[in-house]
Parts: C-alpha cells; structure tokens; sequence
C-alpha cells in the first residue's frame, strides 16, 4: 500500500475498530477520520452501532508488520468471537465455560475446528484444525498471560500500550478538530473555505495541539486558530515542533502579529495648529467617560499639558456631573453641548488648551438614527483621533457588530475596556483582523487615574493565550 493510500476499518466499538487499524497498519498508523453511525434496522429500530476509522500507514505497505496482542486484548478476542467467523467463510466458534471452541462443519472440503480442554483462563488456550476424516492438519494456539513474565514481554506489552495510547490521542485529537470545524461552520457569515481549513490541519504535535486548542478555548476564531498553527508548523523544525517552549514562543509571537497596537502616547501639537483633538465613541455602557477622565489625569499630571473636556452626552443620567466631578479634581474646564452647533462654538472655546478630550453619548449599534446623530457631533469637532472603545466583556458578537456599525465613525484606533472583567480575550483577535485596527489602550479597573495602560502585542498575545490578565 502507497503511504497515500488510505483505509477505512469498521467495528462495532472503538477499541474493536482501533485493533483492526493497528493489525493492518500497525503502531504507526495515523488516525484521519472518525466517525460513529447506525446501520441496519428498520426505520431505525434494530439498527447497531458501527465506528468507522480512516487510516493510512506512512511506512507504506503494512503486510509484514508483525503485531502482538496485549493479554487484555487476547481474550477479549477470544470470548468475544463467539458466533462470529475465524478464518475462512463458514468455520464458526462457540464459546463455552471452561473450553474453546465447539466444532461446526461445512461442505464438502470444509475444515471443522475441534473442542480442546481449555488450561485456566490466565494461562493457554487450544484448539486443533482436522480435515473430514480426522487428519490434523494445523494447531492454534493464543497464550494470554495474567501479567509479563519476563522483562523482554514487559516492555513489548508497555511499547504496545504506548501505541494504543498515541492512537487513541489521534482519534481525540481529529475529534475535536472536527467539533471546532461543525462549531465554525454553524456560525452567521462562516466561509466554507476556512471552515473546511480546520479539518485540512492534520495531525500536530502534542504541544503545537495543546496550544491550538487553548486558542479555540479561548474565544480566537477558528480560523484565526488555524491559521495560526498551520503558520507555527510551517516555520518550526521537526526538532523544534515537538519543544512546548519553542512552541508556546513560535505561537505567542504570531498571536500577536495579529493584534497592532499604536504603542505611544501622542502629544505633539498638531499641523493644523489646533489642540490635539480626540473624541471617544462606542456602544453604551462600555466605560468612556470613565476612561476620558483617565485620559485627562495622564495628559494632565504625567505630560503636564493644558486639557479642556467637551461631552455631549446629556442624555444618561448623571453622566455630565460624573465628569464635572472628574474635571473639578484634576483642574481642567468642562463644557457640555447639546447640539452640533454647540460643539463647533465649544471646540473654538478650547482653542487655548493643548489637548481636548470629547465625551460622546453612548449609542446602541442597532440605532441608525442616534448613530448618524452622533456623526453630525464628530464632522464639525474633526478629531485628529477617533477611538472605538468597546467592552471585552461583550459577547464576541456582539463587538463585532458593534465594530461594523460605528466604521460609519471612522475611528482610526480601538480602546478596549474591562480587561479585568472578562471571562475570555480570544474576541479581541478577531475584532483587530475584522477592522483593521491598532489597538491604542487598554483599561483595568474604574480607578482615575490609574488602570488604565498603553496596549502592547506581546501581554494581549500572553492575556488570550494564558486567559487572564498579564501584569
């Protein structure tokens, strides 16, 4: 058989199917598929359960490999065979207590397998093969011992379970690379391209499995998660592919190719000779006015820069005296708008500040209406800086729709809240590949003027990867 050639082994269980596999292909086979499924019946009553694995050999033919049953498996093989074929069409076992085999005859030319005294379960088994007439033509044996007997069957017996265990870590592993395909192509918007992509994978390594499967645990979508082991494999050696570190390294660095940060807080006066212009925009409740305060403190205490605050959400309770409190302990002048033309007379009120943070009223991404409303507010201030922010403790989503809806915005960065919140950060990859956007910062905690930190690559790629917050 060409190591291209693939079979498929059918059984009623699994340990049943993967004994076959390892008779044909022996303890290198390579699990590709598996499958579980009801046959016969009528109307699915009396149908019988069939497991069905798909293998292929890379040593090519495996007509010569010699393969030796466990104890475990012997017996199992040889009580388990009652009423079933052994051998040719026709020659049938019978399994009875304290013997072998009863024998049942055939046509003409037909072998008959002879009852034997059976030794003590633990020890041999006989039976011989006469032809009509009484001639003995062959002897079967199956020794099943109770345990090694010498340190030579040992470790047979231990290379053995070692083999049966590397199948059975295929078999899972295809398994879950299968539910990570149904899960993926179950979801709205799934292209079949890169839904089929996660079972085009293949088998991996343990430590490049075990960290694709931390990425899919944590929320990255599939085919980012594919895309990132099938990267991994590709530019490690075989030496390499098999280290955890050298994995867990090849991986992180990757995962964070995907999520761009700015890297730098700007504080240079502009061109345009206005104040540095940045405007907050994104769904309700995703913490902006918080994080404008922090903002304001950094520009004002860490860069020492004369900031003015300008908000223009009146429409949540309490919001405008909440950043009135923030504005009187920092020292920096607050002015509140309610309408475009407001805006455009309170951005040339700051005109003597350095730096002007705006405070936009939280929009539902379902409301078309309050978010062309918020546009009208953002085209006459003209920030030189936009940011998305959004809650990672959203559903993913629930950010991406949001991410799609406030594009209208133009923001040109995202800032991502409530890291010390969420469950899982695997979103947050998909949402830097879906919009195409640095990440500016991130906030962890509700405390002004703390918590909150310029977004770097290298702790979002070691926060999803390791689901929790890297200090």
């Amino acid at each position: 058989m060409a190591s291209s050639e693939l079979r498929t082994f059918r059984a009623p269980t699994m340990a049943q199917a993967l004994a076959e596999v390892k008779k044909a292909l022996g303890g290198d086979a390579v699990i590709l598929h598996t499958r579980s499924h009801k046959v016969g019946g009528v109307m699915g009553v009396g149908a019988k359960q069939l497991v069905e694995i798909t293998a292929s050999s890379p040593k090519g033919s495996a007509g010569g490999l010699q393969v030796r049953v466990p104890a475990r498996a012997a017996r199992s093989a040889v009580g388990g065979a009652a009423g079933g074929t052994v051998g040719g069409a026709g020659a049938k076992v019978e399994a009875r207590p304290a013997r072998v085999a009863a024998g049942v005859s055939q046509a003409s030319g037909a072998a008959t397998v002879r009852e034997q005294a059976a030794e003590p379960v633990g020890t041999r088994a006989t039976a011989t093969l006469e032809r009509p007439g009484g001639r003995v033509v062959d002897r079967l044996a199956v020794r099943t011992p109770l345990s090694p007997e010498s340190t030579k069957d040992r470790i047979i017996l231990e290379d053995e379970l070692a083999s049966i265990k590397k199948l059975v870590g295929q078999v899972l592993q295809c398994s879950r690379q299968t539910a990570a395909h149904v899960s993926h192509a179950s979801r709205p918007g799934a292209s079949s391209a890169s839904a089929s992509a996660v079972l085009a994978l293949g088998p991996m390594s343990e430590p490049l499995f075990a960290n694709y499967m931390r990425l899919c645990d944590a929320g990255v979508p599939a085919e980012l998660a594919e895309e990132i082991a099938s990267d991994v494999r590709g530019a490690l050696t075989p030496s390499q592919i098999g280290d955890a570190a050298v994995v867990r390294n090849a991986v992180l660095t990757r995962l964070a190719s995907m999520m761009p940060v700015v890297g730098s807080m700007e504080t240079a006066a502009p061109e345009d000779g206005r104040p540095l212009t940045i405007a907050l925009v994104g769904p309700t409740g995703v913490g902006k006015t918080t994080t404008l305060a922090k903002l304001a403190a950094l520009y004002k205490l860490r860069y020492g820069k004369q900031v003015g605050l300008i908000t223009s959400d009146t429409y949540r309770i309490a919001a405008v005296d909440q950043l009135r409190t923030y504005a009187q302990i920092i020292d920096v002048p607050l002015s509140v708008v309610m309408t475009p033309e407001e805006m455009t007379e309170a951005c040339r009120g700051m005109r003597g500040c350095d730096v002007v943070l705006i405070d936009t009223a939280g929009r539902s991404q379902h409301d078309a209406t309050r978010l062309d409303e918020l546009r009208s507010f953002l085209e006459v201030c003209v920030p030189h800086q936009t940011h998305l922010a959004l809650a990672v403790t959203a559903a993913d989503s629930v950010m991406y729709r949001a991410a799609d809806r406030f594009g209208a915005m133009s923001p040109d960065r995202i800032l991502l809240t409530k890291l010390d919140e969420a469950v899982n950060f695997g979103a947050v990859a998909g949402l830097c590949r879906r919009t195409e956007l640095p990440v500016s910062f991130v906030t962890l905690g509700q405390e002004v003027p703390d918590q909150i930190e310029l977004a770097k690559s290298e702790k979002l790629a070691r926060t999803v990867l390791d689901g929790e917050v890297v200090a």
